[in-house]
């Protein structure tokens, strides 16, 4: 499965017609995270739910905001932009939740909840619509890529880190 990172590498990097037909299109979220947008393709994110007051946990870091029940399962809720070192949003009643699978495989963690300010949109990704953006001069914790699509500036998390993350405080 390619994913939104795979397309901007075949659109820079001059790949053949042939080569570039793996890479034709992604089917993608945009999901708002306070004053940022998150891209993650479709087959990342299991569901998008409302937000449900999560239970609390001892001693856990700021962005790990409780534990969340999502059909039937125990899933860890965390703020993305505590753990990537931005400005943290509000969580209120409208707020929405993206459970997203983690793809590892991993038994202890396999789905990660992020907070949303908002509702996700969706996106055709198209090598020829995302391009690589520049990175800040102070990087952030689990952030993949920082991408342009059709003019919209949106970042990639880094799923396999915030996997480990959670699972380093279990």
């Amino acid at each position: 499965m390619s994913d939104v990172t795979d397309i901007a590498k075949a659109g820079k990097t001059g790949m053949t017609a042939a080569q570039r037909k793996h890479f034709e299109t992604v089917h993608s979220l945009l999901l708002p995270i306070n004053k940022e947008i998150m891209l993650l393709p479709n087959a990342s994110v299991a569901e998008v739910v409302a937000y449900a007051e999560p239970e609390a946990l001892n001693d856990a870091p700021n962005w790990l905001l409780g534990i969340m029940t999502w059909r039937e399962r125990r899933v860890p809720l965390i703020s993305f932009e505590s753990i990537s070192e931005g400005e943290p949003g509000t969580i209120h009643k409208n707020c929405r939740v993206a459970v997203l699978n983690t793809l590892n495989g991993n038994r202890e963690v396999p789905y990660i909840a992020i907070v949303m300010q908002g509702l996700p949109s969706l996106q055709v990704v198209r090598p020829s619509s995302l391009q690589f953006a520049d990175k800040p001069t102070t990087p952030r914790q689990s952030i993949k890529a920082y991408v342009n699509l059709n003019g919209v500036a949106a970042i990639i998390p880094d799923i396999d880190d915030l996997e480990s993350r959670i699972k380093n405080i279990h």
